[in-house]
């Protein structure tokens, strides 16, 4: 009796899968993985700005007037309101460049994830009243919103796909 032969003619010669070379990165991916690092590197400036006009003498005079503060509640909320910035500015920056970078690396996840931060960043529209800080939030949007298209176009499709398919090769020892 013959022993059965489950390799379904698979290589079938004795030799192993042949190894898939590592995907070529398009442009298409490189620039918009660049245009989220400029939109992250504009986002840090809109933070530096909101940090100065938060702590003016301009800026601590409109709080007052906004909430009815007097001095010493006008201090405290400016110390709240600098730790809220610097908090929430710094996890951002943080997420949205280590997304951009799993991004270039052919993750497709993460250009997924920037796909919906760039949707609700859309909500910042509604708050652009023509100072500096608005400007450049509406740069640093257009930016974003610019680089995760170029991370859906076709070539960065293809691109996704095969690191996909290099990635599992490789977790199953085909690829080196």
């Amino acid at each position: 009796m013959t022993t059965p032969n489950y390799s379904y003619g698979a290589f079938s010669s004795g030799g192993s899968a042949p190894v898939p070379a590592v995907p070529q990165r398009p442009a298409a991916v490189e620039r918009g993985f660049w245009l989220l690092i400029a939109s992250a590197i504009v986002s840090v400036i809109v933070l530096i700005l909101s940090m100065v006009t938060l702590t003016s003498n301009e800026g601590r005079a409109d709080l007052a007037a906004a909430g009815g503060l007097t001095g010493d509640d006008v201090d405290f909320a400016v110390t709240i309101g600098l730790v809220t910035v610097i908090v929430i500015g710094v996890i951002s920056l943080a997420v949205n460049v280590l997304f951009a970078v799993f991004a270039r690396m052919g993750h497709s996840w993460a250009r997924i994830v920037m796909a919906v931060f760039a949707g609700l960043s859309l909500t910042a529209l509604f708050g652009v009243d023509g100072s500096v800080e608005s400007i450049l939030s509406l740069v640093s949007l257009l930016l974003l919103i610019a680089g995760v298209v170029l991370l859906f176009l076709a070539p960065a499709n293809a691109y996704y796909s095969q690191m996909q398919a290099y990635r599992q090769a490789k977790k199953m020892g085909y690829a080196g």
